[in-house]
């Protein structure tokens, strides 16, 4: 079966989108249109993870952490709890990695194998910091043109854009090291993912 032919099936991880697009409207009833924005972001990024058909578990994780940064924005939660934004931040950034890097590695436009390693750290951590740009910049979008109670600040946004290159280059590091050992498994095959 093909990879096209296989986005057909069910998968045990859609119960998890499902809820997350049961939550766009519900974050719109708790907290108005942006919340309902960035739940819908997360619903994105959670339909991109089916596609990109990573194994069970990274896209069940990679799912809850999505929805629980928006939920946390949707509930308030980065206003009570010091540090939150910068975690979700980080964690945020690392499953975009993890997204990244497979879907670079399948559609071929990154090198693969032992020799691509830093080319593919390059490659993931500059698209996590690229989209953790845009980002910040509907961030600012939102605060100034639909609802100033969005918290932006100088400090804020240069904070959360290092968090997401951060996770992304942790996370991007974590990859080519669990694939070097997967490869040195095998007995050195040039497959880059783990």
């Amino acid at each position: 079966m093909s990879w096209l032919e296989g986005q057909g099936r069910w998968l045990p991880t859609d119960a998890l989108r499902i809820a997350v697009a049961a939550s766009v409207p519900g974050a719109w009833a708790v907290a108005g249109g942006p919340a309902a924005a960035a739940m819908l972001l997360a619903l994105g990024g959670t339909m991109a993870l089916r596609f990109a058909r990573m194994s069970t578990a990274a896209d069940a994780v990679s799912q809850v952490v999505l929805a629980a940064a928006a939920w946390f924005a949707a509930l308030g939660a980065y206003q009570l709890v010091p540090g939150l934004d910068l975690a979700a931040h980080l964690a945020t950034g690392a499953v975009l990695a993890l997204l990244a890097r497979t879907l670079l590695l399948r559609a071929h436009l990154v090198p693969g194998g032992a020799d691509g390693a830093a080319a593919r750290v390059l490659h993931v951590t500059t698209a996590v910091a690229t989209l953790g740009l845009l980002w910040e910049l509907g961030e600012w979008a939102g605060h100034a043109l639909i609802a100033p109670g969005i918290g932006v600040g100088y400090e804020d946004t240069l904070t959360d854009l290092v968090a997401d290159a951060a996770g992304g280059l942790i996370a991007a590091l974590a990859s080519e090291a669990s694939a070097r050992r997967a490869r040195m498994r095998r007995g050195g095959s040039v497959d880059p993912r783990p």
